[in-house]
């Protein structure tokens, strides 16, 4: 239900069966994020609602294409969650810079969309070098991948990690979002 355009579209309609889905599903599992996570109850509610406010507000202006939403949803109550921590956060000095939130927004919406077209290419690779690449984000040895693969040594490991990494990155170039998101 939640991966169709009729979804997206009863949400952006304000359907109450998918606004009452929203609330009961998705919500639990940012509640229990947020408050697992030393915060309350009500900052919970605030991120929930600011990250439906920047999905619809993408969505009315057709920036954004989701392929789950309860996953997206998820990902960008996190990330808020975190902007929020890290901002709440006291230096040494006990000096807390003052940030404009529209300054903030901007900026979690441009390391949102950079999440986007990582994730949009990162599935046009081989399926093997999504493997490996995993293997490599995961932190595992070079001679675990000659295992797992059967590559004769570590060097023809790091060859094929090196090639998975660039073809990845040939991909994310030649979209024309690319320059946009890098300006």
């Amino acid at each position: 239900m939640q991966n169709d355009a009729s979804f997206i579209k009863g949400f952006l309609e304000g359907n109450p069966k998918i606004l009452k889905y929203i609330y009961d599903k998705p919500y639990s599992y940012v509640e229990y994020y947020v408050v697992s996570r030393g915060g309350s109850k009500k900052d919970a509610e605030d991120i929930f609602h600011n990250a439906l406010l920047l999905i619809f507000v993408k969505l009315k202006e057709g920036k954004i294409n989701i392929q789950k939403f309860d996953n997206y949803l998820f990902t960008v109550c996190k990330n808020l969650w975190r902007r929020e921590k890290s901002k709440n956060r006291v230096t040494n000095i006990d000096v807390i810079p003052l940030v404009s939130e529209e300054l903030n927004m901007a900026a979690f919406y441009l390391e949102n969309e950079q999440w986007e077209l990582y994730k949009e290419k990162f599935k046009l690779i081989s399926e093997q070098c999504r493997e490996i690449l995993k293997m490599i984000f995961d932190k595992k040895t070079y001679d675990e991948i000659v295992l797992k693969y059967a590559y004769s040594s570590k060097v023809v490991a790091r060859q094929r990690v090196f090639k998975c990494k660039k073809r990845l990155i040939q991909l994310i170039k030649k979209d024309e979002r690319f320059t946009r998101l890098k300006e």
